[in-house]
């Protein structure tokens, strides 16, 4: 894992509208360690879930729970991460 992402508690996703999707990963301050472009379109699901996994893998992270996601104050799909084991 980079250790840019080992302070990684959340992933945050936000649709940025046209149907494109922006990941950011934030640490456990809620401070954002940096933010990817997603290279998916459509809807949450099927679509953009499935596609966001696959990149926190890419990063070195796994989602934390058996159903990690819930929508926060803002409207965003977050999730609690850990590092790969």
């Amino acid at each position: 894992m980079s250790s840019r992402f080992a302070a990684a508690r959340w992933a945050v996703v936000s649709e940025q509208g046209d149907g494109r999707w922006r990941l950011g990963v934030h640490d456990e301050a809620d401070d954002e360690l940096g933010t990817i472009g997603l290279g998916v379109e459509g809807s949450w699901e099927p679509d953009v879930e499935p596609h966001v996994r696959f990149v926190l893998v890419q990063l070195g992270l796994e989602l934390a729970g058996a159903h990690p996601w819930h929508d926060d104050e803002l409207g965003h799909h977050r999730a609690p991460v850990l590092p790969l084991a």
